[in-house]
């Protein structure tokens, strides 16, 4: 069916997720990925080298979901199931103090390699650079996955592992956001020989990733470091604030940037991937552990930082049991539904179906995954506000340049800001109104 494609199909309706499958498993080497104006990463085909064979289309989650993640969609795809559930943190001190929250991810690979369970995990590393672009690495040793610790905000390519996957003594861990998971079960249902080769999936809970315009701003608000050095940025490091962590910026001259965690929150509507705006799958529910933020629960550190985690398969279950077995991690139950409760995953769903139907109104393709998950989430009543947002995200490489597309940004978030310091006293006023109003009908009875 896919006979005579390929992936330049996928960028041009904005569906591409830039998960690297396509470029990891091309057997002519005919695609490479490439920055657009407005920070997308995004897969560009040599037409001279392309024999046309369609595997790209085949294996890419962008644009469906082959016969595994079909036949293992959840009753509920947003949710999926819990065989256990558990908040805690890493037992090493060195891998918790530099984790982004409890390191309970670097524990279970560095566990997990020790214990012979895999021989290397497929991890991503922010290399210094002018400007800074994560990389992509398969960790071999503990020290490795100490360097790849905290999460990298924008578009990776983590398949691309897959060119390197046949010099390696197998098998090896895969840590992942959900498009990553997708895409390799895709890749696993076309080539089967690989299985043997993958030990263990990870899979980080996600609400969206931000495209690399966004790593660029946040360069250009550090104005103390020299424009030309190298440097290197996490968007979360709990080393200077305590958890949840600022936004740091660092040099190879030795001046740094800090900017607190609402900076990067504050800009997130302006640099989200359209396509992110299409998955359900949050939760990252098709891996065999779920690993995330201890959103909305009870009793969890918030100075130092904890991780949830959620165990989904038989063999995730092996490789935590392990863990705990070593004290590599220390960790204790609690509800899934309160993990799902504090994920607002009830909010997730809305959103999602809005900016779905908000899609379909402009005419482009949607993945083919729609009609299993839309009974999940009901239509929100208001779809106008998810047609501006998604024209905009269409839009960002219409900007004539990325410094542009920044002040555009900059301008926005200022005015934002002066709305806020305006409407703020405002809204304070309006609810204790509406506070005494209420203890009065109660006292009047009436």
């Amino acid at each position: 069916m896919n006979k005579g494609r390929n992936i330049s199909e996928v960028p041009f309706f904005q569906l591409c997720n830039t998960c690297g499958s396509c470029y990891g498993l091309c057997p002519c080497e005919a695609i490479h990925f490439q920055e657009t104006t407005g920070g997308y990463y995004l897969p560009i085909v040599n037409e001279e080298k392309c024999t046309r064979c369609g595997l790209c289309c085949e294996v890419c989650p962008g644009l469906h979901f082959d016969k595994t993640l079909m036949s293992k969609m959840p009753d509920d795809p947003f949710a999926g199931f819990s065989l256990g559930s558990f908040v805690g943190k890493a037992t090493d001190r060195k891998l918790f103090d530099n984790s982004q929250s409890g390191g309970i991810v670097s524990a279970l690979l560095v566990n997990a390699l020790e214990s012979g369970q895999i021989k290397g995990a497929v991890t991503v590393v922010m290399e210094p650079g002018n400007p800074p672009r994560p990389v992509v690495k398969i960790a071999n040793s503990k020290e490795e996955i100490f360097q790849a610790q905290k999460s990298k905000y924008c578009p990776v390519p983590l398949l691309g592992f897959f060119k390197e996957l046949k010099n390696h003594n197998g098998p090896i861990a895969i840590v992942g956001t959900p498009c990553h998971i997708h895409g390799l079960i895709n890749v696993l249902d076309k080539i089967p020989k690989l299985k043997n080769k993958i030990g263990f999936t990870i899979g980080l809970m996600c609400d969206r990733i931000l495209t690399y315009s966004a790593l660029d701003y946040l360069l250009k608000r550090a104005l103390q470091i020299d424009r030309n050095s190298s440097k290197v940025l996490y968007f979360r490091d709990k080393s200077v604030s305590g958890y949840p962590g600022d936004v740091h910026i660092f040099s190879d001259n030795g001046k740094s940037a800090v900017f607190s965690s609402e900076t990067r929150i504050q800009i997130k509507d302006y640099f989200t991937p359209a396509r992110c705006r299409l998955c359900f799958d949050k939760m990252n529910v098709f891996a065999d552990i779920t690993v995330g933020d201890p959103h909305g629960l009870e009793g969890v550190d918030r100075k130092l930082g904890e991780s949830v985690l959620v165990v989904r398969t038989g063999l995730g279950s092996n490789i935590v049991q392990t863990a705990l077995s070593y004290k590599a991690i220390n960790i204790r139950p609690v509800h899934y539904a309160e993990i799902l409760k504090g994920q607002d995953l009830t909010n997730k769903k809305e959103q999602w179906r809005g900016y779905v139907e908000a899609w379909k109104l402009t005419g482009r393709k949607l993945p083919d995954y729609y009609d299993r998950v839309k009974s999940h989430a009901i239509v929100p009543v208001n779809i106008k506000k998810y047609q501006q947002h998604l024209e905009y995200l269409f839009k960002l490489d219409d900007f004539q340049s990325r410094e542009k597309l920044i002040r555009f940004v900059e301008k926005a978030v200022k005015k934002t800001q002066v709305a806020n310091r305006i409407l703020f006293p405002a809204r304070i006023t309006l609810r204790c109104f509406r506070k005494v109003t209420k203890i009065a009908k109660c006292f009047y009875g009436r």
